[in-house]
Formats: C-alpha cells, structure tokens, sequence
C-alpha cells in the first residue's frame, strides 16, 4: 500500500482543512514532516490508522460507545465548542491486488446528531463510488493485506525501539514480525479450523430432497448473480456517461460565462424580476377586469344612475303622499283636532298642508315600483360611480403599463444574451445536456434500487444454499474426513516450517549487508543468523565466531533492529509506506548519518520521516536533501491552539499550505 496524500479537517490541533502529499518518485522517496513536540506529529499518524480502519483500528468489532469516546477525544476542540459539525479524514492510496493497481479514495467523518456523534465512510475505487456491498468487500480486503497490525510495524517509533531494545524483546518482536509479515498467520488460523471441523462428529442421513432444492437454489444463484453483473456494468457505463455529460455542462456554463454570457445568478435574477412583474400585473389585470366588468357599465351611464335615483326618491315622496292622503280621512283629522282642542273648522286646510309636505314637486310618474333594498343598491352604486374608483382603475392601468415596458426591456436583455450567436448553441446544448443528466439520473436511480432488490434476493439465496451445504456437510463427515484434516494440517505445518526457513535465510542475506553499510565498527558484524524455532539472533564476526549483543552499545541494537525488520519486509514482496517517528534521537552522530544515506534512501518506495529540529539538524537535512520529495514544518500556534503547515522543513520557514 502507498498512501498518495491525507486530508484532515478538525481533527487534533489541525483546524479547518490541512494537507498533506506523500506522493514519490523512483529517484525520491523520503516525506519530510518536521516539528517540535506536541506540533502534531503523533496526529497524523493517529489519523492514518483511523481513516483507514476507523473502529477495527482500535481493536473494536463495531462503533461502540468506548470507540465514539476515543475518536471524540481527537476532534478539534475549538470545532466542537463552535458546534461545528464537519470532522473528517480524507486518505488516497493505492493498493496492488493480484498484479492489479487500484486507487481509492477514503474519506471517513463525524458528526453530531442530537449530541450523539456519529460515523460515516465512503470509498471510491478508480473514481467509481463503491456501493455499501462492495465498500464491505473492501474492508474486509484490506484487513487481509494491510491489517492494522501491519501497518504498526510498519512504524519505526524510536520508543518503541528503544523499549525492545532495553527490555531484550527482539525474538519476540521479530516472531511476531515475521508471522504477519510471511502471512504465516493465516496457515495458523487454517490449521486450528481444521482441528476445530475434524472433533466434529454427526450422524450419517440421507438427503435427496435437500440435494434437489439444492440444485434449483444454485440455478437461481447464478441468474442473480447474471443480474448482478450486468447490472453493475449498466451502472458503470451510466455513472460514466453522467460524468461525461457532467463535465460538458460545466466546460459550457464556464465558457457561457467567460465570454459574456449572463453569469447564472444573474440571469435566474433577471428571470425571477420578471416572474414577479407578471405576477403583479395579473394581479392588476384581476382588479381591472372586476371593475370593467362590474363599474364600468355605471360609470358610462352615471346620469343614467343619477336620473333613476332622484326618480326613486320621487316615487317614494309620492307613495307617502298617497299614504297619507288615504289615511289622513277628513273624519281622522277630525277626531285628532277634537283630542288636541283645535278648532276644526279649518281642519282642511291644515290637511292640504300637510299632503303638501309630502306631495313631490313636480308631477312624477310611477316607473320603478321599487322595494327598499332595491333602492338601496341603487344609492350603492351612485357613491360608487361617484367616488375615487375610476381614478384608482386609472392608476393600476398605468402601472401595468410601466410594468409592460419593464418587462420588455428585461425580456430584450435576456433574448439578447440568449439568441446571440455565440450563446444560443451554448444555452440549447447546456438544456440538452441537463435534460440528458436527468435521465441518467432516473434510470440510475431505477437501476440501483432493482440492483438493491436483486442483492436481497441473492443473499436470502445464498443464505438458504448455505443452509443446505451445511447440513450436506455434516451429513458427510465421517473419520475420512478426519483424516484427510489431519493430512492438511500436517502438510500446512510442514508449509510454515519450510516457508519460516527460507525466508528467514533471505533475511540474514539482506540484514547482513545492510548492517555492514550503517555500522560505525566496519566490518564488525559480518553475518547474522535467525534461528527459526526461538528467533534468537545470532552475531558473527569476520571468524564466524559469536558475538554477545551485549557488547553492542544502545545505538548499536537500534541499528541492529531496524536493519532486521526492513530485510524482513524487503524479503516479503509487499510494497509498504515506512514510518519514521523520531528514529534518529538516541544515535550518535556518525550513525544518524549512516542511516540518512545508506538506509533511508533504499528502504522503499515511501518513507515518511517526522522529526524535530533537533533530531534532523540543517547537516543531517543536506546529507537527505536530494532524496526529499516533500517537505512540511508543523508550527503550533499557541494563543489559537490550532497547527499550521508550512511548506519547508527547519529552519527555513516557507508559507502555510492554502487549500
């Protein structure tokens, strides 16, 4: 595994987006990553771990409370005290799987939901995004190529060095080394299933029916897994074309953009403007067409109006008149006089007076016969046609009118824009292409939920067929197959013994001439043997006589160790990032230099070195300088409590990476 770069965003010291490209080549090899302590250094290797294998990394099954509680303690405090909900790790690597080279795309992140942190994953493999199915797959591959345990001893910790070195645990450490290493590991977990499946012992049965649906299920298997295949090369070609058509649109909208087209915002500006004039003139024509329809008619016959409501108040004085000329009898004034002692001899006159009042004056004939809430809405309407309406009417007429030329202009600046010949082609291609987008998205969309259901069924399937073998499996064992367990067991152990040897004679070769070229005492170790069985190593001098290690000086083991772990990894075939963590702190002078130029540089593709400015001084920093592919400086900023990265390593400080 190679790691190409790591994104880190909040987590740690490093606040918002940090940086970091590990990206090689052949002639250079070393990432350079200074700091003093507590700058981040132990971060970023944290960071590395848990992006790759979040909970797993940790030695946890699932994302457990106890695992939240660790991974909340490495988010970026001041994120957390802002309620800032983006913590992500973000890691391109490559891995070389059965002569095939893949690139993935990791990006693993938390957040918050009602307090309670939660994690997410997303993998790309190849630019293709990986469904939750194969991101599956994927995890469980790389715990076999790269488990975390690997990745740990792929860490050269001066520390930890040291701690093996002092407390004499080297042929525990290299037992250890070597059975990850040579996949050793694995025949030991093959051998104890075996012993596990050859105890077992059940009763012999037949199972002609079973074997029949067996058969069937396998039929059903293979067409879903057809299905399947198809279907995943369908959405392969589609995610392909959508990406096509994606990166057109966008070549267009910024071409449409550069040379004079109206920029999207401020055409969908444009758009809404006139959107909101029509939307007021229509509301405007409403109010119009209510007054054409029910004022009008009266404004242009107001006399009309006007005549008919005097017209009415005649015939109503009128109707009173003969009210009460039909009620005021000559008998009836009479006893009214009588009761208010009146002289009744001019009690006609007084009724004539009386009808006068009433009476209209000039001669009326009846037409409307109207009843009281007619005349009522005959009064109505003359206020109306004799208020302010008409004026109002007038003014929204003219308003609408404004907003016409409004929306002539803006429709003129948009079919301007649009139906230059240097735009219309854009703007229909762009349509077309986006229409196009939206039906890849829908048959996208349709295919990945029928691949979903098609998943189910194979799995409710396979689950089914795995029932059945199961129980066709029991039902042949027998002391043949215990047996034939015992066979392969003996035979994988022989495997282990014979694979142990050879390799660990390749071992001795390699970590032989390596000690030769870093040892101050030239000459002084010529050869060393790993005894397969204990580990034990063994020093010999120019003589082939034994040299007691205890001989050698602190520094002296170190190199002794490093040496032996890079033969072993050499010797495995497998392409590792090697991991320096303040390697250098404990050596003396000669042999720091001896590392930088004779070990660092041969020791793999990529070697990640961190180091403070004491332990990779400005000699030691020219005697690597032309096998540095990339340098950082971590500079922690005390007052904000965050990490920047600088560009170059100490003491030259160069500008913080911008994102």
């Amino acid at each position: 595994m190679i790691i190409n770069d790591i994104q880190l965003t909040n987590i740690g010291a490093y606040r918002g987006k940090n940086y970091f490209d590990f990206r090689t080549d052949n002639t250079k090899n070393v990432i350079l990553v200074g700091g003093e302590n507590g700058a981040g250094k132990t971060t970023l290797l944290n960071a590395i771990k848990l992006g790759l294998f979040g909970s797993y990394g940790y030695g946890y099954k699932t994302e457990s409370a106890e695992y939240y509680k660790r991974v909340q303690s490495i988010l970026n405090q001041n994120a957390k005290r802002l309620n800032e909900d983006n913590f992500r790790i973000k890691l391109e690597f490559s891995l070389v799987d059965e002569f095939e080279r893949t690139d993935y795309v990791l990006h693993r992140y938390w957040k918050f939901t009602n307090k309670s942190l939660k994690e997410s994953f997303d993998l790309i493999a190849n630019g293709k995004h990986l469904s939750e199915y194969e991101t599956d797959l994927f995890q469980s591959k790389l715990k076999e190529i790269m488990p975390p345990q690997l990745l740990d001893l792929c860490l050269f910790d001066g520390e930890e060095i040291a701690r093996i070195v002092n407390e004499d645990l080297l042929s525990d450490y290299l037992k250890k080394l070597s059975r990850i290493v040579f996949n050793l590991d694995l025949f030991e977990t093959l051998e104890s299933d075996l012993e596990s499946y050859a105890s077992q012992t059940l009763d012999v049965k037949k199972m002609e029916s079973i074997e029949q649906d067996l058969y069937e299920l396998n039929k059903v298997e293979r067409e879903f897994k057809t299905n399947l295949l198809n279907q995943n090369d369908k959405l392969k070609q589609l995610n392909e074309e959508k990406t096509e058509l994606e990166d057109e649109y966008n070549r267009l909208k910024i071409d449409f953009e550069k040379y004079g087209g109206l920029v999207k915002s401020e055409r969908e500006e444009i758009i809404r403007t006139m959107n909101n004039l029509e939307m007021e003139r229509k509301q405007n024509q409403e109010k119009i067409r209510d007054f054409v329809s029910n004022l009008l008619p009266f404004y242009l016959t107001k006399s009309l109006i006007s005549n008919t409501r005097e017209q009415i108040k005649d015939e109503e004085s009128l109707q009173l008149y003969k009210q009460l000329d039909k009620k005021l009898t000559q008998d009836n004034l009479n006893k009214i006089l009588d009761s208010v002692t009146i002289d009744t001899s001019q009690s006609n006159d007084l009724r004539n007076n009386l009808l006068n009042l009433m009476k209209p004056e000039h001669e009326v004939t009846p037409i409307h016969g109207s009843s009281f809430s007619e005349s009522s809405l005959i009064e109505n309407m003359y206020h109306k046609v004799n208020s302010e309406r008409k004026e109002a009417c007038q003014s929204i007429i003219e308003d609408n009118k404004n907003k016409l030329n409004e929306l002539q202009v803006l429709r003129e600046k948009l079919k301007v824009n649009d139906t230059t010949n240097e735009f219309s082609d854009m703007i229909t291609n762009m349509e077309t292409i986006q229409q196009k987008i939206v039906n890849h998205n829908n048959e996208i969309s349709q295919l990945e939920q029928s691949h979903l259901e098609n998943r189910t069924k194979l799995e409710s399937t396979l689950m089914a067929i795995e029932k059945i073998q199961s129980t066709l499996r029991d039902d042949d064992k027998t002391k043949s197959s215990f047996l034939e367990s015992q066979k392969i067991i003996a035979l994988s152990r022989r495997f282990r013994e014979i694979q142990l040897k050879k390799k660990l004679q390749e071992v001795q070769i390699e970590s032989s001439n390596m000690l030769k070229r870093i040892f101050r005492k030239h000459n002084y170790v010529t050869s060393i043997i790993i005894e397969p069985e204990t580990y034990n190593v063994i020093l010999l001098d120019s003589n082939k006589e034994q040299i007691e290690k205890t001989t050698l000086s602190a520094g002296e083991k170190q190199i002794l160790l490093i040496s032996i772990i890079w033969a072993i990894f050499k010797c495995s075939g497998r392409k590792v990032p090697f991991i320096f963590d303040t390697l250098l702190g404990r050596l003396d002078k000669t042999h720091k230099a001896a590392l930088l130029k004779e070990f660092i540089p041969n020791c793999g593709k990529q070697a990640i070195i961190l180091s403070t400015d004491t332990e990779i001084d400005e000699d030691h920093y020219i005697l690597l300088k032309d096998h540095i592919s990339k340098e950082y400086m971590l500079d922690f900023n005390v007052a904000r409590k965050e990490t920047n990265i600088l560009m170059q390593y100490f003491p030259f400080k160069g500008s913080e990476v911008r994102l």
